[in-house]
Formats: C-alpha cells, sequence, structure tokens
C-alpha cells in the first residue's frame, strides 16, 4: 500500500518554491553623484561637495491569477446559477394570474422561462463537471480501481457516462459518495427542460366584460296597444299572445333569451307577471254512478241477456266537476258467441270559468279531461258490473307571480337560455271589469289574502281587453271532444284535442303558461333587469410544483461544490480537475501480469484495468500510479 503524498498545494518541490521566493526581491542599489570631477577618483574638493544618495527601492513581480488552479469558475457559475433561480421565480411571481393580453414582448412567456432554465442548467452543470473530474483525482488518494479513473472522467462529460458511475455503484464499486451525487445530478439535468415545460398553463376564465350589454326582461303590467294595431287585437287577443298560447301547447314555443352581446351573462333571481298552470289526476277520487236503459226497446231480442249492463254513468270529480257518458254512444259495439264487447275510445275536454280548483282561487280558466280509451267484456254472468271509470284529469290556468332563480346564460349553450322557476304565487284581480268597462281600463291584480307578493312590488295590471280575450280564447281551446272516427269529433272554437290527448296534459299546460309569461315579459312595457356581462379571457398560470426539479438540481449542484472543495483541501490535493496534462507526463508501476502499456485493444486495455487497484504517487519526481 503507497500512501498518497504532496509536498506543496501545487504541485512545486522545494526548490522551486525558494526559487519564486528570491525573483520577487531585486537587491538594493547605492550610487554616489559628484558635482565636479570625474566618476574614477576623488580631489580635495570631492571631499568637501555633498553626496547624493539614490533612494532604496524594491521591485515586486506579481504571478497572475492561477484560475485553473483554484475554484474562481466553478464558484461563479454556481452563483450565476443561483440568480438564474432567483429571476425565475421573479418572474413567474410577476406574471402569475395575470391576462396573457397583457402580455405584449415578442418571445412569449414560455420562451423567457425555456431561456432562463437553460442559462441556469449550463451554469450549474460547469460546476458538477469540473467537481466529477477533482473528484477522479481525490479518489486515488487511496487504493482504487483504476478504471474509475475512466468511469469518473466519461461520467464529467455528459449523462451516458454518470449512468454508467451509478450502475457500477449499485453493482458495488466504491467511487464515493460525492462522486455518485454528481453523476446522479447530471442524469437528473436531462428532466430540468421537459420540467420547465410544464411550469406555465395558460387556462381561460370568464372576467366580468366592461361596457357589455347584460339585460332580462320582467313584467309588472301588460297593454294590448303597446305596438299592435287596433283593429288586430279588437276581435280577440293580440297577434303575439295568441301565437305565444297556440306554440307553448304545440312545445314549439322559443324561451326568451336575455339581451347579452358577451360570451356569458349572469343575472340574479327576479319575479314577473305571468301565467301558470296546475294538473292532477283524480281517477281514484272521482265518484260514479252507472244504471241500465229504462226503455228495454233499446236491446235487440238477440241482446236481451245484456240489458241489465249499467252503460249509462254519472260522474263527480273532487272539484266539484260533473259530466254523463253513455257507453252507447261513445263505443263500438260487437256482440260474438254469447259475448258483448264495447270498444271505447274517446277524448273530451270541459271547460268552466268559476269557482276555486285546488287552491286556486280565482283560475283564469278551469278544465276536466276525461280519457277512456278500453276494451269492457260482458258476459251473462257480469251483466250487473259498473264499466271502468275513465281517466280523470283536473286542471286550471291562473294568473301569477313567477319567480326566477339566478342562471346563466351562455350564447353558445343553447341548454342555458331558459330561466328556472322556482316559485310562484298565485294571484286575484282585484277589480274585475263588467260590460261597462272601457278598452282601455286596466285590470290589478294582487295575493289572495292572507298571502303576500313574491316580489316588492304590491299590483300588476293588464288591460281589459286582454283580461277578456284570455277567458274567451282559454275557454275555446280547452272545450273539445275527440270519439272514435266511426263517430266523428267536434269542438267549439279550435280543436285542440288531438294534441291535448297525445301529450302530457301537465307538460303542454306549463309549456303554454311559460310562453305567454315571456311575451308579457318581451313588451314594451317590460321592465329591464341589469345582470353581469362576462367573457373569456386567457390567463398566464404558474404550478409551482413543476419548479421543484430545477430548484433541486441547483442546490444540489451548490453542495456538491462545497463537498468537493472540503474534501480537495482536507486531502492537500492539486486542483487538475478536468486537464488531462497530467495524465501525459505521469507513469503507471503495475505487475508483470497487469502491464497494458502494449495493449491496442481498447476493451482490452479497460478489461486489465478493471483488475488494477492504484494509488496516486506525486513528489519532487513524475506523477506516478502505483498499483496496490
Amino acid at each position: 500500500m503507497v500512501t498518497y503524498r504532496s509536498y506543496s498545494a501545487h504541485g512545486q518541490n522545494k526548490s522551486d518554491h525558494e526559487l519564486n521566493q528570491s525573483e520577487r526581491l531585486v537587491p538594493h542599489v547605492h550610487v554616489d553623484i559628484h558635482t565636479t570631477g570625474t566618476r574614477r577618483g576623488h580631489t580635495a574638493t570631492d571631499d568637501k561637495a555633498p553626496n547624493t544618495q539614490v533612494p532604496q527601492t524594491e521591485v515586486k513581480t506579481e504571478r497572475p491569477i492561477d484560475w485553473s488552479g483554484s475554484w474562481g469558475w466553478e464558484i461563479g457559475s454556481a452563483m450565476l446559477s443561483v440568480v438564474g433561480l432567483v429571476l425565475l421565480v421573479a418572474f413567474l411571481v410577476k406574471i402569475n394570474a395575470t391576462p396573457y393580453a397583457n402580455w405584449q414582448y415578442t418571445a412569449s412567456p414560455n420562451t423567457i422561462v425555456s431561456i432562463i432554465i437553460t442559462i441556469t442548467k449550463s451554469a450549474l452543470l460547469v460546476s458538477v463537471s469540473a467537481c466529477l473530474s477533482q473528484l477522479k483525482w481525490n479518489l486515488f488518494h487511496d487504493s482504487t480501481s483504476l478504471y474509475n479513473l475512466q468511469a469518473i472522467d466519461q461520467a464529467s462529460r455528459g449523462p451516458w457516462g454518470s449512468l454508467e458511475v451509478l450502475l457500477r455503484g449499485l453493482c458495488g464499486s466504491k467511487m464515493g459518495s460525492l462522486t455518485y451525487v454528481g453523476a446522479f445530478l447530471t442524469v437528473l439535468a436531462l428532466a430540468v427542460d421537459p420540467f420547465a415545460q410544464q411550469i406555465l398553463t395558460f387556462p381561460s376564465r370568464t372576467v366580468p366584460a366592461l361596457n357589455a350589454t347584460a339585460l332580462i326582461q320582467s313584467a309588472h303590467e301588460y297593454y294590448s296597444l303597446e305596438g299592435q294595431e287596433y283593429s288586430d287585437i279588437f276581435q280577440g287577443l293580440a297577434p303575439s299572445l295568441l301565437t305565444s298560447i297556440l306554440s307553448g301547447l304545440s312545445q314549439t314555443n322559443s324561451p326568451l333569451e336575455p339581451q347579452c352581446d358577451s360570451s356569458s351573462c349572469k343575472f340574479s333571481e327576479f319575479v314577473t307577471f305571468g301565467l301558470c298552470s296546475e294538473c292532477e289526476d283524480v281517477t281514484a277520487e272521482t265518484y260514479q254512478k252507472c244504471h241500465a236503459y229504462e226503455d228495454s226497446m233499446v236491446w235487440s231480442s238477440e241482446y236481451a241477456a245484456f240489458k241489465e249492463i249499467p252503460v249509462n254513468c254519472s260522474y263527480q270529480s273532487p272539484n266539484n266537476f260533473s259530466f254523463d257518458i253513455g257507453l252507447l254512444d261513445v263505443l263500438a259495439l260487437q256482440y260474438l258467441n254469447g259475448k258483448l264487447t264495447f270498444d271505447v275510445n274517446s277524448w273530451t275536454s270541459d271547460p268552466r270559468h268559476d269557482g276555486p280548483v285546488f287552491d286556486i282561487q280565482s283560475p283564469l280558466v278551469s278544465f276536466i279531461t276525461t280519457n277512456y280509451s278500453t276494451l269492457i267484456l260482458y258476459t251473462p254472468s257480469n251483466v250487473t258490473a259498473p264499466p271502468p271509470k275513465p281517466s280523470v284529469t283536473e286542471c286550471a290556468i291562473y294568473y301569477c307571480e313567477r319567480k326566477y332563480a339566478a342562471s346563466s346564460y351562455l350564447s353558445s349553450n343553447q341548454s342555458s337560455r331558459s330561466a328556472h322557476v322556482f316559485d310562484t304565487q298565485q294571484l286575484i284581480p282585484r277589480d274585475a271589469p263588467d260590460e261597462h268597462s272601457y278598452f282601455t281600463d286596466s285590470v290589478h291584480f294582487g295575493p289572495p289574502n292572507g298571502s303576500e307578493t313574491l316580489s316588492k312590488n304590491l299590483s300588476y295590471s293588464i288591460d281589459h281587453h286582454t283580461f277578456s280575450g284570455f277567458r274567451d280564447t282559454m275557454g275555446d281551446l280547452f272545450n273539445s271532444t275527440l270519439y272514435d272516427m266511426s263517430v266523428g269529433s267536434g269542438s267549439s272554437g279550435f280543436n285542440m284535442a288531438t294534441i291535448l290527448r297525445t301529450g302530457n296534459l301537465g307538460r303542454l299546460l306549463d309549456s303554454m303558461s311559460t310562453s305567454v309569461t315571456d311575451t308579457l315579459r318581451a313588451s314594451p312595457r317590460g321592465n329591464k333587469i341589469h345582470g353581469q356581462a362576462y367573457r373569456v379571457e386567457i390567463f398566464i398560470d404558474v404550478r409551482w410544483p413543476w419548479i421543484i426539479l430545477p430548484a433541486i438540481v441547483t442546490l444540489g449542484s451548490i453542495a456538491l461544490l462545497l463537498g468537493t472543495v472540503m474534501t480537495s483541501k482536507q486531502q492537500n490535493s492539486v486542483l487538475w480537475k478536468s486537464t488531462v496534462l497530467p495524465l501525459v507526463s505521469s507513469h503507471l508501476s503495475t505487475t508483470p501480469e497487469h502491464e497494458i502499456a502494449s495493449l491496442r485493444s481498447v476493451d482490452d486495455v479497460q478489461r486489465v484495468s478493471k483488475n488494477i487497484r492504484a494509488t496516486m504517487i506525486h513528489s519532487e519526481g513524475p506523477l506516478t500510479f502505483t498499483e496496490t
């Protein structure tokens, strides 16, 4: 075992050191100057003349700074990497959560981040590479594998050699913890650029749009002559209201859209005057009373066994709607093999205008529908059994307040165009018109006694003509009858039976109520409720976790530099670092079986070097690697 020895901090022997010290001094020179006479002799006057002595001077020759033999460059690069990291953080803090539109420079924020990261990574790799280069020399202070010199030198040049060092470390090769740290940082630096690209994102956000329009309509009053010709509405409802009723029942109406000239708008809850509806299936609660025909001549002799069938029925609903159904009037009769079959297929709607329905005190119109579609089979054994009930539904349409929930309107989303009603309050007329009322008189509405309005407005109104027109039109629409085609159908006015029967009646009436309410809201006397308009803006968003890796690599390189400096100082090592010149003048002393000087194959040289353990010795003579 040969011990590593060093005679000076920079590899200088004692003779060189003394020579350098002697070169720094210049002898003192004394010169006598005479005012008369020659330089070669002295006269009597010379002794009397004053002597002038040249001042004593000392000349020092300063040697240039040995940058290669110090850590100056590495310390500077480490400081540059820290400055780069600080600049990166400061830049990210400044642009975080700012609108991208405010960025007025040619280079994008990602480009600036990439430039800073590139400079920072390049600077820190300078110190990491220098540390690895120096560690390969420090490693031979003790006995170690000669191949480690090659492996660590390759690690100082890039990630491929660093991977080899890490793999050899996993296989049990001992190269020092600092060497593995340097190799790991070199490999880890490969991921710095991809991580840097993930630091910035550019999400879209909605922000208030200045000087944009955001209005939604509500109605507290309606006047039919507003925007209409007198001749158009003298005989009935205004065309806009009639159209809204029919389109609502057919479910072809379009919801009233807010006025929003931005990408989206938000509106708070509001209350408007309009129509509401309610339907309820009362089949189970409807009272049925049936009896047979008293006139026996109705039945022929072949039907004599069935003359006691209770074919005439009277019904009473929970809200006092009364109606009669005679099976012989609405059916197709078939007699076969002693059995009598009634094929019933009818639908009827019967309106009325007075009396409360459900808890609605003053409906605009209420009506009852009966849907009778069934086969009734009678045999001589069940002739006294009453027929099954028809399907009975009670409905009411009434004036009301409609309270809409806070909503968001998106210009690009069709489903966001209708506000949602979450509460209603029925309204009753306070001053119902009579035959002496004028065309322009108003009918005012308020809540029932003991109730309060949903809004602060205590009164709503429409003109007398519209009030009467609603009543008459609704009465005509919901007075319809539809029988089997062999019998026919009829109505007084519009025949809406085919629409009302085939659809969900409650849903159809709700659609009609919404459509009419939208028309009332859109009238010139409607109120404009201001909302908040928003626009979509792209922001710069910093994802701070992605900066952790660049920070770790930067701080790790500083820690590696400090560790390498301290180790080199403790070992009194010469700072050769990446220079290869010492190897040119070095000498390798090995045993005969490990002689590699004559080998010309790279694989053979590496194979043999892995079997040689050597210690580096440098004294007054050449640098020597001695096998131990």
